[in-house]
């Protein structure tokens, strides 16, 4: 049955049971009857809003649906065969046994000189950035990939993180079990330099706001810092989400937002495809009520009252024309930041997933070709986050 056919299903269950169950005589049975009813309605309504994403629910799911090995796109597959670097895959376990899918690219025609740690977006994978990250490793960086927990080929309900600070703490987890021995791969210790783009640039604030010494320099692409005001529904939803909804449906893709895609590129189309193309993203189903929550009310909130104490060398890169993340939070990060080593670029017209995503292979995949502006605009980024890193290196 078409998925959109459940909810009158459901709904005639409702009515049917109630209308048998009041022709009885005892209370008991209506009470029985309309309770089955109604969780036999709300399993029904809990599949029709993940049904798109049903089959990658899991982290098992997903490795199984792409094992170690196999590359997940037609543009990581150009990039594992690309020449200068190599590619290699590798699960980290943490302690309560969470399994991290993570890739690590190594320059093969240079002797590597620091470490770059790249954290991708939300409902993302690094699978999907690994084509733009091959010109950092050939330019001397070893670069960390992982699958943040919750995405891509590490464990987690998909795209659910219901407790920021827990799922940093295992970010924290993997960092420990991965850093040290690339640090210590050189003569001399490698710098470390984290990189991450939208909520993956609100992690790296978060982690090095935490351990200020940890990396020796950050690079935020259109970072999530706060939740762009274009993308939030009516006070009034809000408040229903933030007291109703988010407390009794914590893991339920039913957050009221603007769909995305529309916004990603500079044609709405290419958002779209991007997004049909994400096979392991969550296939278009609204963001979980408790993520959500998380991205508005709480992390939020926690950087506010700690973006002036960023000490870390940091550049922070973002498009003008950005609806997703605010260019304006990060000029405002700019401006506040307590660093002695900032920099900030702005590029005018650029979208939100511009900087990163607009090379050759990805056109591939998502079957469109980009503008000859957004080509340039993903190569004029690449060597910014290049040039910066190799001064610092």
């Amino acid at each position: 049955m078409d998925s959109a056919a459940m909810l009158p299903v459901a709904a005639a269950l409702v009515l049917g049971a109630l209308a048998t169950a009041l022709d009885s005589t005892s209370m008991l049975p209506v009470v029985a009857a309309v309770l089955g009813t109604l969780a036999a309605s709300v399993a029904a309504l809990r599949w029709y809003l993940c049904q798109p994403m049903e089959h990658i629910e899991t982290g098992a799911q997903r490795r199984a649906l792409y094992p170690l090995g196999s590359p997940i796109n037609l543009s990581s597959k150009e990039a594992c065969a690309s020449e200068g670097v190599k590619i290699s895959q590798q699960i980290i376990v943490l302690a309560d046994g969470t399994q991290m899918f993570s890739q690590v690219l190594r320059p093969t025609a240079c002797t590597p000189n620091r470490v770059v740690v790249f954290f991708h977006g939300y409902t993302s994978h690094g699978d999907l950035y690994l084509e733009a990250l091959c010109d950092l490793a050939r330019e001397g960086a070893v670069v960390l990939v992982p699958d943040l927990p919750c995405h891509g080929r590490s464990d987690g309900l998909l795209a659910y993180i219901p407790d920021w600070f827990a799922w940093v703490d295992q970010v924290w987890e993997f960092l420990g079990q991965t850093v040290p021995p690339l640090r210590a791969a050189g003569k001399q210790p490698l710098k470390v330099f984290a990189m991450g783009l939208s909520m993956g640039g609100g992690l790296v604030a978060c982690l090095s706001l935490q351990r200020p010494a940890f990396f020796d320099g950050l690079i935020l692409v259109a970072p999530m810092l706060m939740v762009s005001e274009e993308l939030k529904p009516s006070k009034l939803i809000q408040e229903i989400f933030k007291y109703v909804l988010k407390p009794a449906l914590p893991a339920w893709p039913l957050t009221p937002s603007k769909p995305m895609e529309d916004f990603d590129f500079r044609l709405k189309e290419q958002g779209r495809r991007f997004t049909e193309f994400n096979s392991l993203g969550s296939r278009g189903c609204k963001p979980r009520l408790a993520t959500a929550y998380e991205f508005v009310f709480v992390f939020p909130i926690w950087l506010e009252k700690r973006l002036h104490q960023l000490q870390t060398p940091f550049l922070v890169l973002h498009g003008a024309a950005d609806k997703i993340t605010d260019p304006k939070l990060s000029q405002r990060l700019y401006d506040v930041a307590s660093s002695k080593d900032k920099q900030i670029r702005i590029y005018e017209d650029a979208r939100h997933c511009e900087l990163l995503s607009c090379v050759p292979g990805m056109a591939q995949v998502i079957e469109t070709e980009w503008l000859p502006e957004q080509l340039q605009q993903t190569k004029t980024c690449i060597r910014d986050i290049a040039e910066w890193v190799a001064a610092r290196s």
